[in-house]
């Protein structure tokens, strides 16, 4: 009796220890694919959600969507440097709306204080030669300090990227590259959000540009 009982201990034994290495594979597995994703990309967005500003009220309901995708245009720099990147951001909302109609979801509305915001922040990393969320300093996350002053809440974004293109060039290839990416597209294509600022600055050749989006204005 005691014969057939040790082998089949023994099988029971080597069963048990092959499950314990096939975990432990895969547990390596998945740590090596998180360590893969934990390098910030050039255009990885950041999320966050803001509690409401207390004793405020949301303003939300004075905002007009609009129904109709507005036109793409393609900006072409004439000398005009501000007026060609504001041309250029235009038509960067422009794009991510249409893509956004194509999806069935309401536009996305370009409001002054998200433009001030993301400006902000592009003219900070091209000042001081940097691409990220972080303050290269401080590792503050300097743009959801900016959005709790201005009074916004709910969910929020950010998206920054950098490009060596000719501003003509400059829009098609950034909205091919955000499209292309599923973090980015699932951020611009998200019917939660309802509003946008999109900054940008360079000089002519390299590029800063940020989106900030919001679910609840002020």
């Amino acid at each position: 009796m005691k014969s057939r009982v040790l082998p089949l201990f023994l099988m029971l034994l080597l069963l048990l220890l092959g499950g314990a290495c096939q975990t432990a594979d895969q547990t390596l597995d998945e740590e090596q694919f998180t360590s893969t994703l934990t390098p910030d990309r050039p255009f990885r967005p950041l999320h966050a959600t803001l509690s409401a500003p207390q004793h405020s009220k949301s303003t939300d309901s004075d905002e007009r969507v609009d129904s109709e995708t507005p036109s793409i245009e393609r900006p072409t720099l004439t000398g005009d440097l501000d007026a060609a990147i504001s041309s250029t951001t235009d038509a960067l909302l422009s794009a991510i709306n249409l893509r956004r109609a194509l999806d069935g979801w309401l536009p996305l509305v370009g409001q002054a204080a998200l433009i001030e915001i993301a400006n902000n922040r592009a003219i900070d990393m091209s000042v001081h030669a940097y691409l990220s969320h972080e303050d290269p300093e401080t590792a503050e996350i300097l743009v959801e300090n900016m959005l709790i002053e201005m009074g916004y809440h709910g969910k929020v974004a950010e998206l920054v990227y950098a490009a060596n293109e000719p501003l003509d060039r400059l829009g098609a290839i950034a909205i091919e590259e955000w499209f292309d990416d599923p973090d980015t597209r699932s951020v611009l294509l998200s019917p939660g959000f309802r509003f946008i600022g999109i900054g940008m600055r360079g000089d002519g050749t390299t590029w800063k540009i940020v989106q900030v989006l919001a679910e609840h204005g002020p």
